[in-house]
């Protein structure tokens, strides 16, 4: 399939990874509660916080994008339904 620069296209060229939030939340509440934070671990939450505000901007930018995409009739089944 070629790459444009449809929506669906935008979508699957996406790469798929675990959320970097669920990483970090796994790795702090394994901790003892008294614990405090490291300045590394600041630093790292902080990086983590950006990515997740770049992903919900790119979310919303290919949302605006199939919102503008007109609906079309296809004459086959996809895989998977």
């Amino acid at each position: 399939m070629p790459v444009d620069d449809s929506p669906v296209s935008i979508l699957r060229a996406e790469p798929e990874r675990l959320n970097p939030a669920i990483i970090l939340a796994d790795r702090l509440m394994r901790r003892d509660a008294g614990q405090l934070l490291t300045v590394q671990e600041v630093a790292e939450a902080e990086m983590v916080f950006e990515i997740g505000t770049r992903e919900i901007e790119a979310i919303e930018s290919h949302r605006k994008a199939l919102l503008k995409t007109p609906a079309s009739a296809i004459d086959y089944i996809p895989v998977g339904f």
